[in-house]
């Protein structure tokens, strides 16, 4: 994703975060958060639309990129086989993969030759397209896709259940001390050990993790 078509994943992420906690730290730290992006994050989105079309327009993946890296595409659990039909719903969860290894994964690959060794694994379109309207998703990136996208997303911030976000602190804490160079929640510095007393209740927070060579994304 290029700069100029980030915003509409920032204004994504962003949504209806009541919390926004900003961390900059070293670069090589940025991996640690993938295991929050394979676990999942919560995307702001218009229903109607297909795997491609949320992808590419809602958020800002390109075509190329989509098409080359971008080898299997789990919706709801199950393989989709074609992204301009499968279509997005409220409460669905999206997951992107790039290739995996053996015979496992040329079974999964989205469209691919053992497609049909997998008819109990593929997404199965149900109904028509219904009315665009606001909804939420859960939005997974894993392997490789969250090595080349990862960073881009977490500039730009993920929203993320605030007990999932005080799990993650609490086993990193070490880690985030060694590797952080500032915190601020809702715009004010804040220390990590500090992080692990709030109770978040059931808030949502943006969680937004940007180093020196990237810059932060401003909202």
């Amino acid at each position: 994703m290029e700069k100029s078509e980030q915003s509409n994943s920032a204004e994504t992420a962003k949504g209806a975060s009541s919390r926004h906690l900003s961390l900059q730290v070293n670069s090589k730290l940025i991996p640690l958060f993938f295991q929050l992006l394979g676990q999942g994050f919560s995307v702001d989105i218009q229903t109607g639309a297909t795997v491609k079309d949320l992808l590419c327009n809602q958020l800002g993946i390109h075509e190329d990129y989509l098409a080359q890296r971008i080898q299997t595409i789990f919706l709801n659990a199950k393989v989709v086989d074609d992204i301009n039909i499968a279509l997005i719903a409220e409460g669905s969860t999206l997951a992107l993969s790039g290739a995996m290894p053996g015979l496992v994964g040329a079974i999964l690959r989205s469209g691919g030759y053992y497609a049909v060794m997998r008819n109990q694994l593929s997404h199965v379109e149900s109904g028509p397209s219904s009315q665009a309207q606001s909804a939420k998703i859960t939005l997974k990136l894993l392997n490789i896709v969250a090595k080349e996208l990862g960073p881009v997303f977490l500039q730009q911030g993920i929203r993320l259940k605030g007990q999932t976000l005080r799990e993650f602190v609490e086993h990193r804490t070490d880690d985030l001390k060694a590797g952080c160079m500032a915190c601020e929640l809702d715009g004010k510095p804040v220390e990590l050990n500090n992080l692990r007393e709030i109770n978040w209740r059931d808030d949502m927070v943006l969680v937004q993790v940007y180093s020196e060579a990237l810059g932060r994304a401003t909202h």
